[in-house]
């Protein structure tokens, strides 16, 4: 099920469907989040948990017990119930039932809260551990902005566009193999970073041959992380406040690109996708957030709009 909401400035859809945007368009027009179609990528914005990332092999192991779960979790692809609605405002829930019992071991609540603001998207996840034991998990979102837009003037194409990190600082990448797993180094390590070697600091070309399976950064100290237009200025911003990870992904390259169908991903993480060596115990695993019983964790990767 759907649910818009507006105010003077924006119109957003949104899905109890993963509790995911399926559009984000401005009042003139310009649609913001990549809408489909499904034959180019069928998502839009998911939340990314309890997991982030490719997971090897479909599978993880807590306390000797295996569990299942899909890259980048579980709740992208789960009904979400809407607890709070109005014409600006929405928040849907997760909570673990009979399907998250072979994909988590915790009970939790996963609330996705959103606010349609004059300058853009408010949206948090927030996470509680409604458990008697310490839980443990991944969260981030992976939302795809359309590139080029469909109101850029004819002519435009990727390499219009840049990603900026606000502070223009030079950038640390995390070593990621063909997989999109983290490499390890001749001891076995991960993750395992270096500088990632831009021309000029804190920025990232944009071109037509895309980012394979992402480019990820980790020891920023930016706040949002933001796609330029270089031609108008007009740039789109995204919380990364505090966060540890941060992916960048291209999809809808090529012909599908040139149709109108392109996108780029800012994905603000707080978690890694498994090392190449894992021995999938969850115990074991980079990047997780400890939550003690009754306690909450949010992620902002808010979206605010400059025109």
């Amino acid at each position: 099920m759907t649910i818009t909401l507006k105010n003077s400035s924006y119109e957003v859809v949104l899905n109890t469907h993963g509790g995911e945007i399926n559009s984000f368009r401005g009042t003139d027009g310009t649609r913001y989040v990549f809408e489909g179609p499904e034959s180019v990528w069928k998502f839009h914005a998911p939340v990314l948990f309890p997991h982030v990332g490719r997971i090897r092999d479909g599978f993880y192991t807590w306390q000797g017990k295996e569990y299942h779960l899909v890259n980048n979790g579980m709740s992208r692809d789960m009904e979400h119930k809407i607890i709070e609605q109005s014409e600006t405002t929405a928040t849907f829930e997760l909570t673990e039932n009979a399907e998250t019992a072979d994909k988590f071991p915790w009970k939790f609540s996963l609330k996705t809260h959103y606010e349609l603001t004059d300058k853009g998207l408010l949206f948090t996840t927030t996470v509680t551990n409604t458990d008697s034991t310490p839980m443990y998990f991944s969260i981030g979102s992976h939302t795809a902005f359309c590139c080029p837009r469909n109101t850029d003037p004819a002519g435009t194409t990727n390499a219009d566009y840049q990603y900026e990190f606000e502070k223009r600082e030079p950038l640390t990448t995390v070593l990621l193999n063909d997989a999109a797993q983290l490499a390890v180094d001749e001891d076995g390590t991960a993750p395992c970073t270096k500088a990632y070697g831009e021309k000029e600091a804190g920025i990232i070309p944009i071109g037509a041959d895309g980012f394979g399976n992402g480019h990820f950064f980790t020891h920023f100290e930016s706040g949002w992380v933001g796609l330029r237009n270089k031609k108008d200025g007009s740039l789109i911003k995204v919380n990364c406040a505090g966060y540890p990870y941060l992916m960048v992904w291209q999809g809808g390259n090529g012909a599908e690109g040139a149709a109108g169908n392109g996108f780029n991903c800012i994905e603000p993480w707080y978690g890694t996708a498994d090392a190449e060596n894992t021995d999938h115990s969850w115990e074991n695993k980079s990047g997780l957030i400890e939550l003690q019983p009754g306690k909450s964790f949010t992620a902002d990767q808010s979206i605010c709009i400059e025109k």
